[in-house]
């Protein structure tokens, strides 16, 4: 689905919206978001999705694949409309996850330096190399708790949806995540204020 600005142009919406359901031979409406609902929902999930992407993924190109692709699978699904927009977006981060898992096994990560000639220039350049190789210390689970718990603001219940965690196990991982990150800011010179 081609994007223009922040906002998808879908090219044919029945073909990308989830197919219609048959009940007895005949065809009904499709189930699933309409394509104004789509539009208002993406252009709120869009800039945190891939935020919490290129957090996580190291390929600038791949963020934006993976992001159509969760896009493409919510569509797909055919949740219902009633679905609430907070439910969809865990579906679509869940979606986002998975996909970062599988292709996590597919892929040898790219170097910082790699990154850093591809992506957006930081207004500081010192501080993000610093940041990048902090949470590269980090295990990728680490890395996508603190950011759905930070970043997003995600509730303990929501990410264990996203990760598949059990929802009393994500208060521990989050407290471990972040004691690592601490020695390993440490380490590197990094004293709290």
């Amino acid at each position: 689905m081609p994007v223009v600005g922040t906002v998808p142009v879908a090219m044919n919406w029945p073909a990308v919206a989830a197919p219609a359901i048959e009940v007895d031979g005949s065809e009904k409406e499709p189930r699933g978001m309409s394509e104004e609902a789509f539009l208002l929902f993406y252009g709120q999930t869009a800039r945190p999705l891939r935020g919490y992407l290129s957090r996580i993924v190291a390929d600038a190109s791949l963020v934006e694949d993976i992001l159509q692709e969760a896009y493409f699978r919510l569509l797909r699904a055919g949740l219902p409309e009633a679905m609430t927009d907070s439910h969809r977006k865990n579906y679509l981060f869940r979606t986002a996850t998975n996909l970062v898992r599988d292709e996590g096994r597919r892929r040898k990560p790219v170097a910082l330096e790699e990154r850093e000639a591809g992506g957006c220039a930081a207004e500081n350049i010192a501080e993000r190399r610093d940041m990048e190789r902090s949470l590269s210390g980090l295990k990728p689970r680490e890395r996508e708790l603190l950011w759905l718990a930070y970043v997003e603001q995600f509730s303990h219940r929501d990410i264990a949806s996203i990760v598949g965690a059990k929802p009393q196990s994500i208060r521990p991982m989050l407290s471990r995540a972040r004691t690592r990150l601490a020695e390993i800011l440490r380490k590197g010179g990094f004293a709290p204020c």
